[in-house]
């Protein structure tokens, strides 16, 4: 495995990294934006076509349940709203930019349908806690972007990291630590900035295995919390997962979230089209 000295190497390389067109950035750009023109916005995303077809199809899965089809951008974001259109945007327009490839024995397929899993429980999280809905899936979309950054820009070394987790069953923040100096956390949270993504996405992504880091977030602590609840725990077994802290400060109790939370076959459903091409 090549040597790598330290973070800095990586964040040089990252012009390597897929062009996000430019649309894209534009939707990145509108959270941050007081005088944000919607209308404008929406009428720039419907121009792409490819991204229009990716969003219309997870907007007519069962994952949403739509009382009727929807056929055009327009009609989008009349029926579910601007906000949750553009964060389907930015998500198909990441997920064309880094596609699914067989090129590496990182599996980009498992990726995203974990992402878009987190993604989907941590806004249904922020509904019933009654947050941020759409930054706490942009949040948990892009929680581990730094595993896409690392594959992308140092493939050999980030396949050896994989290689040795799968052989110890150590963690891969653990191991790129003893090996790099630095993880993906540190790396994806550098490359959100750089993006211009929200900063409550980029602390995030930095510190949602640590969600009572300070400052708190509690779009942090929720990814935290979508984490576990994609990889299969509830009830109890959920609440006993994080600090009692944690709960108080997002308020939050089994039978407050439970009615909330999606079916695991309405998260595929949205996934398998987000992933289609």
């Amino acid at each position: 495995m090549a040597a790598v000295t330290d973070g800095k190497e990586i964040l040089a390389k990252l012009h390597q990294l897929p062009v996000i067109p430019v649309v894209v950035q534009e939707v990145i750009s509108s959270f941050s934006d007081p005088d944000l023109d919607s209308t404008a916005l929406a009428h720039k995303i419907a121009q792409d076509q490819g991204l229009t077809a990716k969003v219309l199809r997870v907007a007519n899965s069962a994952f949403y349940g739509l009382p009727r089809q929807i056929s055009s951008m327009q009609d989008a974001v009349l029926v579910m709203g601007f906000n949750h259109i553009r964060s389907l945007a930015l998500s198909a327009g990441f997920v064309h930019a880094f596609p699914v490839t067989g090129s590496s024995r990182f599996d980009r397929h498992a990726y995203w349908k974990h992402s878009f899993r987190v993604a989907a429980y941590a806004r249904a999280l922020a509904k019933c806690l009654r947050h941020d809905q759409e930054m706490a899936f942009m949040a948990g979309m892009f929680h581990d972007i730094g595993q896409l950054v690392l594959d992308t820009c140092m493939q050999e070394q980030f396949a050896s990291v994989l290689e040795q987790q799968k052989e110890s069953g150590q963690s891969l923040i653990e191991i790129e630590q003893m090996l790099f100096g630095f993880d993906h956390a540190l790396i994806g949270a550098e490359v959100a900035r750089r993006w211009n993504f929200p900063r409550a996405i980029e602390h995030a992504i930095r510190h949602w295995r640590i969600p009572e880091h300070e400052p708190f977030e509690p779009v942090t602590g929720m990814v935290h919390v979508a984490v576990l609840l994609a990889g299969g725990l509830s009830g109890e077994a959920l609440m006993g997962n994080f600090p009692a802290t944690l709960r108080e400060r997002l308020q939050m109790t089994w039978e407050r979230i439970e009615a909330c939370l999606p079916q695991p076959d309405q998260l595929d459903a949205g996934t398998n089209l987000m992933l289609s091409a």
